[in-house]
């Protein structure tokens, strides 16, 4: 089994914020926070909105994109996915989703497409 690295970079009430993993391609993983090693939930407890994103960037794939859950499990966003081995990082793009306690920032990966 591989592992890919995944990040992604979210705006939210003006700052900037980094989640990551280094996934086990084959299984769903979650993101946390960079700086504090905490969940998307557990960062913006109290509720927030992601006005803005750039990424996110996978080492090799993820079809399905990053995604963000929210507490009943259901997908709130889905954000794209950037093969950085084939492609410049992107602009920032607006996104205005709302996040809260519960909520999850999750990615599936895989070595190949097959």
């Amino acid at each position: 089994m591989t592992n890919s690295q995944v990040s992604i970079e979210l705006h939210v009430n003006g700052q900037p914020y980094i989640f990551n993993v280094d996934a086990s391609d084959g299984t769903q993983t979650e993101l946390t926070n960079l700086v504090s090693s905490r969940s998307i939930g557990d960062t913006f407890s109290s509720g927030a909105v992601i006005s803005h994103a750039r990424g996110g960037y996978v080492e090799n794939y993820a079809i399905g994109g990053i995604q963000l859950l929210n507490e009943q499990g259901n997908v709130a966003y889905q954000f794209p996915i950037t093969q950085l081995e084939q492609q410049n990082s992107g602009d920032i793009y607006p996104v205005g989703v709302n996040v809260a306690l519960n909520f999850q920032l999750v990615v599936t990966t895989s070595a190949s497409l097959a």
